[in-house]
């Protein structure tokens, strides 16, 4: 968790990182101590960029109060550009070895005098924000009172095989997605199941994995790597299956 983040009393940026395989703990605290700076690498240079044109702009006009907030597609570009750098960099640190550990990654970026928040999802942890909600309750006496109480909602959605687009895409890359009982002959396997309807299509239930059994990322050659989520930081073997690094954002005001 940062505050003051870049520079900038307006912004603060938060992330959890949960690391999985032998030296998943070695990739999340890469994770940990290189994305936001390289997001505020970025960012700053974005910044920059945009400052000196609106100061330009307030020398031109007179106004000497100009100030600058990026706006969603900038901000946006900014943030994912600063993922697909870090888990490049995590590919080359001599000091993990990442071809089959990594770490998820969920980040909120609050920038900008109107807090607009950024929230960027890399594998399968969640974001909540709780909303508060209000209702009227009558008392004994005819009186009416109201309570307030917190609502979670979700900012982010999982990246795993129950979802039919992570699903197809990684099977577009060659991906085979089996669970483990699958793997093991012991469930049958429904090739056609992503075939038929575009927009519709299956989305796996939760009864599939009633014996924590999940459907999971495999190769085409062999019974590895076996990742039960479609986006990660590292997993070099499993990004040559899809498994990529690229975040999925969703942008709101406060």
């Amino acid at each position: 968790m940062t505050h003051n983040f870049s520079g900038r009393k307006s912004d603060a940026f938060f992330g959890v990182y949960d690391g999985h395989g032998r030296d998943g703990d070695k990739c999340s605290q890469f994770a940990r101590d290189h994305l936001p700076s390289m997001t505020a690498k970025i960012v700053d240079k974005v910044m920059m960029d945009k400052e000196n044109a609106a100061s330009n702009d307030a020398n031109n006009n007179g106004d000497d109060n100009a100030t600058v907030d990026l706006s969603k597609d900038v901000l946006q570009n900014a943030i994912t550009k600063a993922h697909v750098e870090c888990n490049k960099k995590m590919h080359a640190c001599q000091d993990l070895d990442d071809s089959l550990s990594g770490t998820t990654s969920i980040s909120l970026y609050l920038h900008g005098n109107t807090n607009k928040i950024t929230v960027s999802n890399v594998g399968d942890s969640r974001a909540v924000i709780g909303r508060s909600t209000t209702s009227d309750k009558e008392g004994s006496s005819s009186t009416t009172t109201s309570s307030s109480t917190l609502k979670a909602f979700a900012l982010s959605r999982d990246q795993t095989p129950y979802r039919r687009d992570e699903r197809i895409r990684c099977k577009k890359q060659g991906a085979r997605v089996l669970s483990l009982d699958q793997i093991e002959g012991l469930e049958p396997i429904n090739e056609d199941e992503d075939e038929g309807d575009e927009d519709g299509g299956m989305e796996l239930g939760e009864e599939i994995d009633e014996g924590g059994d999940p459907p999971r990322i495999w190769s085409p050659h062999g019974d590895y790597p076996g990742t039960a989520f479609t986006r990660s930081l590292g997993d070099a073997i499993a990004e040559e299956l899809g498994v990529y690094a690229e975040p999925e954002m969703l942008s709101r005001e406060l």
